[in-house]
């Protein structure tokens, strides 16, 4: 299974090109084409009512929406499951309270949105040859691309700190014995073995995960960028900043779309600047008449790209 993931900022048609390019993709391949924006408006744009499920729109091609304020709650109330499981044994622990403290703090929208990236490629994985992700806006989406390779930095540390205290129980245990406790009724031990461990394990298999993804986000035989822009110099800073960043996470970028073109001598100034400073080829998206919605304006800005531009080769 290969990925394209469509970036740019608020306004710039994203969800237009990642419609087309989806559209594109499903003559020769089941194709998905799935919205991680909070503002949805893919349903709009291909003049179907979305949800949280795919759903085929055309021949070869699947569509959905993320519901982002579900995928936040659940993904506090796994990660609160996941706590009192780990962490049952200490009655002063506060879920409620947990819950209400971190879904408010900072990153919560972005590891939710990553989870749901998650869910995504593995229910997919067997289902199509490709999935086009609608993201939002620049800022948001590259801090999700970002968590991975900073969730691996984070994993690691926390994985060798679980380490230290496993030892220093495993030396307590053989000089006082195995220790256990009765709450409520219910005999806990605390663990000294990575194995007997449900913090550890669960520090492996999140890893793991998020290593997974990695490995997807960096191979450009299975992901490649398509970033959009249009022709204004505050759009082309954006996207010079969006590609250094996509730099230093290692992601494969193909080549530039410039959407809502008009052909004016400035335009084609900004456009020839925008190859020269990103050193990629532009593809122009003329500013249309109306709106594009429906599948037959889809099928028009369609035709104004080549997806072997984007399409990840291997």
């Amino acid at each position: 299974m290969k990925t394209i993931f469509v970036i740019g900022k608020g306004g710039v048609g994203k969800t237009t090109c990642a419609a087309a390019a989806a559209l594109l993709s499903s003559r020769r391949q089941r194709t998905l084409v799935v919205s991680l924006d909070p503002a949805h408006n893919l349903g709009d744009v291909l003049g179907v009512p979305l949800s949280g499920r795919a759903q085929e729109v055309a021949t070869g091609l699947w569509a959905g929406e993320v519901d982002m304020e579900a995928a936040i709650s659940s993904y506090l109330e796994e990660s609160a499951r996941k706590l009192k499981d780990m962490y049952g044994y200490l009655k002063a622990l506060n879920i409620e309270g947990y819950l209400d403290t971190i879904r408010l703090s900072p990153g919560i929208e972005e590891y939710a949105t990553l989870e749901a990236v998650e869910e995504i490629l593995a229910e997919g994985d067997e289902r199509y040859e490709l999935i086009v992700f609608d993201t939002p806006p620049t800022g948001l989406t590259l801090r999700v691309l970002a968590l991975p390779k900073v969730s691996l930095l984070w994993g690691d540390r926390l994985m060798r700190l679980r380490r230290e205290i496993l030892n220093k129980r495993a030396a307590v245990e053989k000089i006082h014995g195995e220790r256990r406790f009765v709450l409520d009724g219910k005999e806990f031990s605390l663990s000294t073995t990575e194995e007997k461990d449900g913090v550890m394990q669960e520090l492996l298999r999140y890893t793991e995960r998020v290593r997974r993804v990695n490995e997807l986000q960096t191979d450009p035989a299975r992901t490649t960028v398509m970033p959009v822009m249009n022709p204004d110099r505050l759009s082309l800073f954006e996207t010079a900043r969006a590609f250094a960043t996509l730099e230093k996470l290692n992601m494969p970028v193909g080549a530039l779309v410039v959407n809502k073109c008009t052909g004016k001598k400035e335009e084609v100034e900004l456009i020839a600047r925008a190859e020269a400073e990103l050193q990629r080829p532009a593809r122009k998206i003329p500013l249309l008449e109306v709106e594009p919605v429906g599948m037959d304006a889809v099928e028009q800005v369609s035709s104004c790209l080549d997806l072997e531009e984007w399409l990840p080769h291997g």
